[in-house]
C-alpha cells in the first residue's frame, strides 16, 4: 500500500514534467525552444486527504458494534491540451485505505470499498459557450436526488459518458449519454464481462445504456424552473419538473423553497448485450409507473436555520403486477431520508418522509444542524409477512445531527462531527431494528496556486 500511495503522489510530477518535454527535446538537439508545442500546459493540481472514524451499531445484525478508520487520498490533475484554446483534460486518482477494521471479528465496521481507481479521466472542449465532454467524470445534477456523485462516501460514484453542456447564466442545459457506472460499492468494472448495474438498494458498477437531459431557466431569484428526463437503461424512465427560489425579507431574513414532481415508468432503453429479463433486480414484467413529490421550505434568520420537508416516493400498485415503486438508483442517497441509510432502496409500499430541521450558523465557528425524520408507507401492500401494510403505517423515525467547522490554526482543514440514530418504532416488519452511526472526519484540501 505504501507503494500505491507513493505512485499516486508521483502522478502530478509525471504529468507536470510532460509540459516541458518538448522544450527539453529541443534543447538536446539545439533547436529553437519555441519550435514545437506543449502536449500539456497550464497544469493545475489539487488534492484531498480525508481521514474518517466511523462507529456502527446495528441491532438487526448478529455483529457487535464496531468501528472503522479509513482515509481518502484524492489527486486531480488538469491541463490545457496541445495549446489548443478550449481543449482541456483531467485525470484523477482516488485511493481508499482502511486501518485495522479487518481485525475486528464479528464487528459491524461499516461499508467502504477499499483500493485505488481512476475516478476521473476525461477531455472537454469549449467553443462558443458549448462544452463537449467525453470520458469518466463526476456528475451532480440539481440537488442530486436523481443523479449524483455520492461525495459522502470515501469511494464516490462517477460515470463514463459523452455529454454536451451549454449555459448563459440564466439558462443551462446538459445532455449526456452514459455508457458506464462506477458505483460506491466496488472499485470499477470490466467492459468485456460486467453486466448492467443492479439498481435496487446499493447499486453495483457495470455497463449501461442511459441518457440524461437536465435544463433550467432562472426567471428571477424567487423562481427557477428545472425540467429533466433520466432514461436509465433496463431500469426506468423518469420525467420531472421542479420550481425553486430564494426570497429575501429584509436584511436578515431569507427564505428558500423547492416544489417538485416526477413520474417514473418502464424503461425505454435496454443495456446492450444484457436484456432486461437478465437483471433479477428489475425484471421487465415488474416495471411500471410511480410518482414522486418533494415540497421543501427553509429559512435563515440572522444565522438561525429552520426548515420543513415532505417527500413521497410512490409505492407499487398491488392490484397491478406490472407496476413497481419509485427508485432513484443513481442519486446521492445519503443526503435524503436519513443519514443512517435505511431507505437506499424504496420499499414496495413506497416511502413518505416528513422531516424538520433546525440549526445555527456561527459567524466564525462553523455550523450545527439537526434533522428529525418520521417515515411511513405511501401505499397499501399485502405482501409483507406480518399481514400487510396500510398507507401511512409507521416505518420508524430518525434523528440526525452534524457540526462542521474549519479547524482553527490550520489552513484548508475542515472538521466534521456527525451522528445518525434510527429508531424502529414500527410493527410491520418492513424496516430494520435500531441503528446508531457516528463519524468524526478531517478534510484537508490543497492545490497549486
Amino acid at each position: 500500500m505504501r507503494k500505491l500511495v507513493l505512485s499516486l503522489a508521483a502522478t502530478p510530477l509525471i504529468l507536470g514534467a510532460l509540459t516541458v518535454s518538448a522544450q527539453a527535446a529541443d534543447v538536446a538537439t539545439g533547436a529553437a525552444a519555441d519550435s514545437g508545442f506543449n502536449i500539456f500546459s497550464d497544469v493545475k493540481f489539487k488534492g484531498e486527504l480525508r481521514p474518517r472514524y466511523q462507529f456502527s451499531d446495528r441491532k438487526a445484525t448478529t455483529a457487535d458494534a464496531g468501528n472503522q478508520v479509513t482515509n481518502r487520498t484524492n489527486l486531480n490533475v488538469s491541463a490545457n491540451l496541445f495549446e489548443a484554446e478550449g481543449l482541456n483534460g483531467t485525470i484523477e486518482l482516488n485511493a481508499v485505505n482502511d486501518f485495522g477494521s479487518e481485525q475486528q471479528a464479528n464487528k459491524d465496521v461499516g461499508g467502504e470499498a477499499l483500493g485505488a481507481k481512476f475516478s476521473q479521466a476525461n477531455i472537454d472542449y469549449t467553443v462558443a459557450g458549448v462544452t463537449g465532454i467525453i470520458g469518466r467524470k463526476t456528475v451532480n445534477l440539481d440537488n442530486q436526488r436523481f443523479i449524483g456523485s455520492v461525495g459522502w462516501k470515501q469511494n464516490f460514484q462517477t460515470f463514463d459518458l459523452a455529454a454536451v453542456a451549454y449555459g448563459t447564466g440564466s439558462f443551462n442545459i446538459l445532455a449526456a449519454y452514459v455508457y458506464g457506472v462506477n458505483a460506491i460499492g466496488d472499485m470499477g468494472y470490466d467492459y468485456g464481462r460486467s453486466p448492467e448495474p443492479k439498481y435496487a438498494g446499493g447499486i453495483t458498477s457495470g455497463r449501461t445504456n442511459s441518457a440524461l437531459v437536465n435544463a433550467s431557466y432562472k426567471v428571477m431569484d424567487p423562481l427557477k424552473i428545472s425540467a429533466y428526463a433520466y432514461l436509465l437503461g433496463s431500469a426506468s424512465d423518469t420525467y420531472g419538473l421542479a420550481a425553486t427560489g430564494k426570497i429575501a425579507a429584509g436584511d436578515s431574513m431569507k427564505f428558500n423553497y423547492r416544489a417538485e414532481f416526477a413520474m417514473q415508468q418502464k424503461a425505454s432503453l435496454k443495456t446492450f448485450g444484457s436484456p432486461v429479463s437478465a437483471n433479477p433486480e428489475h425484471p421487465d414484467s415488474l416495471l411500471g409507473s410511480a410518482m414522486y413529490f418533494n415540497l421543501d421550505v427553509g429559512a435563515n434568520f440572522s444565522g438561525i436555520l429552520a426548515g420543513l420537508n415532505y417527500e413521497v416516493l410512490g409505492g407499487a400498485d398491488t392490484t397491478d403486477a406490472k407496476t413497481s415503486q419509485f427508485q432513484t438508483p443513481l442519486a446521492t442517497k445519503h443526503k435524503f431520508n436519513g443519514w443512517a441509510d435505511q431507505f437506499l432502496g424504496t420499499p414496495s409500499t413506497g416511502l413518505q418522509d416528513l422531516n424538520v430541521r433546525a440549526g445555527y450558523k456561527f459567524a466564525t465557528a462553523g455550523k450545527i444542524i439537526g434533522f428529525y425524520h418520521m417515515f411511513s408507507a405511501a401505499a397499501d401492500s399485502a405482501t409483507v409477512s406480518t399481514g400487510g401494510v396500510a398507507a401511512g403505517d409507521a416505518y420508524g423515525s430518525e434523528f440526525d445531527i452534524a457540526y462542521s467547522t474549519k479547524l482553527p490554526g490550520v489552513n484548508n482543514v475542515g472538521l466534521l462531527v456527525k451522528a445518525a440514530m434510527y429508531m424502529d418504532d414500527s410493527t410491520n416488519g418492513v424496516t430494520a431494528d435500531d441503528v446508531t452511526l457516528a463519524w468524526v472526519q478531517l478534510d484537508y484540501k490543497f492545490s497549486t496556486k
